[in-house]
């Protein structure tokens, strides 16, 4: 359903049940619809640019597995009643809400929710602490929440179904806690358009089941994060866009599974670890946009090229530098 401007309430006659087979529903562009019929047995709701007030009429969709909240321009906080009471929800989406500050405090009762994820909430400052109560959650997705400050290890510390962690830009994040003890089944890690993120975790040492991690576009990053060295199953690493970057860590050489790594637009990285030769796992190399590396890394004569010359596909983009 989309586009009923002038539709208010939707009702059933004697408040019978209505549509008792229909499971999927998409709501568009309903902004004067504040009353909804909240016994159908739906199992998938989409509510895209719609009044606020219909988020109070659906405490009993209890069957929910998937709900999309999306361009509620003028939502200030989701209303608690509206995730009681929902055990089967599986995924859980919000996106383009401006306005929002603050997310359902508990999360308590969602045990079956697998994904979240938060987008496009500009006023959004922190996440609650009720997140610890998410201990089935698999994939936890955040972009474009300049608000945002930090990530906490009392909210994401006790997500230990966690698999899938990405960070996308968020303009004034500070600081992120992975180090927790409980994040071993952590698989995949991308923090992507960071400018404020100055460091990582000292103490990520419990990530033993990473397999993939992507920095990118996190200005203010200097060197990887010690603890990254346990991360011995870690196949795919790509760094980009971290010019404060100056060199790679000898314990490079203890991702014996690297299959995978990816090097760009980092200006001033000077040289390759040594322990690179011992990545006999390691299938594909791209350097692209680090001057003072490429040179190092030609072919027969650089000075880096022993280091790299056993990996079949390498793609070496030479730069002038200034």
């Amino acid at each position: 359903m989309g586009d009923f401007a002038s539709l208010r309430e939707w009702s059933s006659p004697d408040g019978k049940e209505i549509f008792p087979k229909l499971s999927k529903l998409i709501l568009r562009d309903c902004q004067n619809l504040v009353s909804f019929p909240s016994f159908m047995p739906l199992k998938h709701l989409e509510l895209h640019n719609c009044n606020s007030a219909i988020l109070t009429c659906m405490e009993e969709l209890s069957q929910l597995t998937a709900l999309v909240i999306d361009r509620f321009p003028e939502l200030i906080s989701i209303p608690e009643n509206l995730l009681s009471d929902k055990p089967h929800l599986e995924c859980l989406k919000v996106s383009s809400c401006p306005k929002l500050q603050s997310l359902f405090p508990e999360f308590s009762g969602l045990n079956s929710l697998r994904s979240l994820t938060i987008r496009w909430c500009e006023e959004l400052q922190m996440l609650p602490q009720g997140f610890q109560n998410l201990t089935g959650l698999e994939s936890l997705e955040i972009s474009d929440c300049h608000s945002l400050i930090t990530l906490s290890e009392k909210v994401i510390g006790h997500l230990r179904s966690l698999h899938t962690l990405s960070i996308e830009n968020c303009s004034s994040l500070t600081s992120i806690s992975i180090g927790s003890q409980h994040l071993t089944s952590l698989e995949y890690l991308a923090i992507m358009y960071c400018p404020s993120l100055a460091a990582f975790p000292d103490n990520p040492e419990h990530l033993s089941a990473l397999k993939s991690l992507a920095i990118i576009s996190c200005p203010l990053i200097e060197f990887l994060p010690d603890g990254i060295k346990h991360a011995i199953a870690l196949r795919s690493l790509e760094i980009r866009s971290c010019p404060r970057m100056t060199e790679l860590p000898e314990w490079l050489g203890n991702f014996a599974a690297l299959r995978t790594l990816a090097i760009s637009d980092c200006q001033n990285l000077k040289t390759l670890p040594i322990a690179i030769r011992r990545l006999s796992q390691l299938q594909h190399l791209s350097i692209q946009d680090c001057p003072r590396l490429q040179g190092r890394c030609q072919e027969d004569r650089g000075e880096d090229w022993w280091k790299i010359s056993h990996v079949p596909y390498r793609y070496i983009a030479t730069t002038n530098l200034d």
